[in-house]
Parts: structure tokens; sequence; C-alpha cells
């Protein structure tokens, strides 16, 4: 009987998924903007799609201060149902959301106005997608995950989440589908 419950928990702690949502464009559309002054003083403000594909140039300053808060959101309905879905077949442990923004709390306040409350939010602080590659990366060794469903409407996250396909410090066994919403 012991052998079988030391068998028991140690199936336990292995996690057969988790699903990774990012925020903007993804779960919700706000009116945030990210504002960019160039190297030669021109003044423009992007938003989250754009400056997804932006390159930035060097001398290039961005003011991020938009995005201290959640500022006039417009709920992304099918993807927040794919958010529930996903935590009630996963559970809040295995579902979280990953963001370059730099605040958890605006987020985490939006999500309980529609209904999800508990899940983890990682603010990252940064655009750069392979620190979200990171995240998942720590994920998967940490839990022993088996797969992953990463949601993004970047084309340069998506891109650095698909290569950890090919990390060699990753099990070959795990499964990573990142899908460009």
């Amino acid at each position: 009987m012991g052998a079988v419950s030391l068998k028991m928990l140690l199936e336990s702690t292995a996690v057969a998924e988790i699903n990774v949502f990012d925020f903007d464009d993804t779960l919700v559309r706000t009116k945030s903007h990210i504002y960019l002054t160039t190297v030669d003083g021109e003044h423009r403000a992007l938003t989250p799609g754009e400056y997804a594909v932006y390159d930035p140039k060097p001398g290039d300053a961005f003011d991020y201060s938009d995005f201290e808060r959640v500022q006039s959101p417009s709920p992304i309905t099918h993807m927040l149902l794919k958010l529930k879905y996903s935590i009630r077949n996963l559970g809040v442990d295995n579902v979280f959301i990953l963001t370059a923004r730099g605040a958890a709390e605006p987020i985490r306040m939006f999500l309980e106005e529609m209904g999800v409350s508990g899940i983890d939010i990682i603010a990252l602080g940064n655009s750069d997608p392979q620190s979200k590659a990171e995240v998942i990366k720590d994920e998967i060794l940490m839990r022993d995950v088996k797969l992953v469903k990463f949601y993004d409407d970047s084309f340069k996250n998506i891109a650095a989440v698909k290569a950890l396909r090919d990390d060699p410090e990753l099990p070959n066994d795990v499964q990573i589908m990142a899908i460009k919403v």
C-alpha cells in the first residue's frame, strides 16, 4: 500500500498540460498605447499590435505608462471563454497569464470583473519575446509539463515559444503548441 501511495504521489506531481495566455490583444483590446520617441525627435503612439511588429532602432525611447492600468477594455469574448474553459478543465494552477506589462494588479482586477479569479499573472515588465519563452521553459522543467498551449497575438512571441521545441534542455516528449490569435 505504501508503494502505491508513493507512486500516486509521484505521478500527481507531473502536470500533463499548461495553458498560457497573453493579455493585450489576446484576451482584451484596450485604448492603451506605447509612446515612441525616436532619436531624431519624432513622437508616435503605437497600439500593442503595432508595437509587436515594430523593429526598435538605436536611440528609440518608449513610454509604457498607459499599461499601468487596463484602459477602456473591450474583452475578446471567445478568448475569455477559452481561458475559463481551460481553468475549469485543467485547474487554476495550470493556467496563467504571461504579459509584457509590468503590473499584474490591473490585469487581476479586470479578470475578476470578468469572473476569473485566483489565476497567476506573470508581468514581465519587458517585451522581449525570449523572456516569455524562458518563463515557459522554466515551467516545463519545474513541473514536468508534457503539453503547452500558448496563446498570443505576436508573431515574435509565437516564434520564440515555438523555438523551444528544439531546445536540447527540454524532454523530447514535450509538445508545444504556440497559437496565434
